[in-house]
């Protein structure tokens, strides 16, 4: 039924990685060159040019056989696009299918990207994994994602399967908006629950914000790099 899905899906903004607007009219004859030649991190960018219409007409059909093809090649982000498919976003293409979803999404869960930890999480939740769920939520949140941290401190308030903890709760959520521009309502929703923990959830929930560090990793770091990623991959190539 995907109860915690649902839960959080109008708190989150997710962010995905894009082409951009390509202003060098080279680069997506570029990028088909090399992936005419077998590069699967081409073919992903071309995915997305042709899932976002940017560059290029909108085409979900060339997207999902250009992340298929580079998924099938071992590229992880590619992988991520293609779990998307089957979590909605090819809708008219293929049919939602949650064991497929968390199958590629996964591959790029344990490559490091904080976004496809993220689904991870919920996805294994829904199913009623929460120790799983948690561990991926966990790993998306340490990297400072905005969405793993809000999803994490939503499941420490009462996700199925998972055990309350008000301190955690207040922590990942004061973190998040430390990093994020909180509406008022956020902050106001958060300051209040903060007037009620005990001195223990008090002190466990600072300390987590005191100690907490950011740590992207490089696949995040690249999926977030949008266009630039794909003309530094033409440059490479070159």
């Amino acid at each position: 039924m995907r109860r915690f899905a649902r839960l959080i899906a109008a708190a989150l903004l997710i962010t995905v990685a894009s082409c951009g607007n390509a202003q060098d009219a080279t680069l997506i004859p570029s990028l088909e060159r090399l992936a005419g030649n077998g590069n699967a991190e081409a073919l992903y960018y071309l995915g997305m040019v042709y899932h976002t219409g940017t560059g290029a007409p909108k085409d979900r059909t060339k997207a999902l056989a250009a992340f298929r093809k580079a998924a099938a090649m071992g590229d992880p982000l590619a992988a991520y696009k293609l779990g998307c498919y089957y979590d909605g976003q090819g809708a008219g293409l293929v049919a939602n299918d949650q064991a497929q979803a968390l199958k590629y999404k996964l591959v790029a869960a344990e490559a490091g990207y904080a976004l496809a930890q993220q689904d991870v999480g919920i996805l294994y939740i829904d199913l009623g994994n929460a120790p799983a769920g948690l561990h991926w939520l966990e790993q998306s949140a340490a990297q400072g994602w905005s969405g793993g941290l809000a999803t994490l401190a939503t499941a420490y308030n009462g996700a199925p399967g998972v055990k309350p903890d008000a301190a955690k709760t207040a922590a990942y959520f004061r973190i998040e908006q430390q990093r994020t521009d909180a509406s008022a309502e956020q902050r106001e929703w958060l300051a209040d629950f903060e007037k009620h923990l005990d001195a223990d959830d008090r002190q466990r929930a600072a300390e987590l914000v005191r100690n907490f560090r950011a740590a992207p990793t490089p696949l995040t770091i690249k999926a977030l790099s949008g266009e630039r990623g794909a003309i530094d991959l033409v440059a490479s190539a070159h």
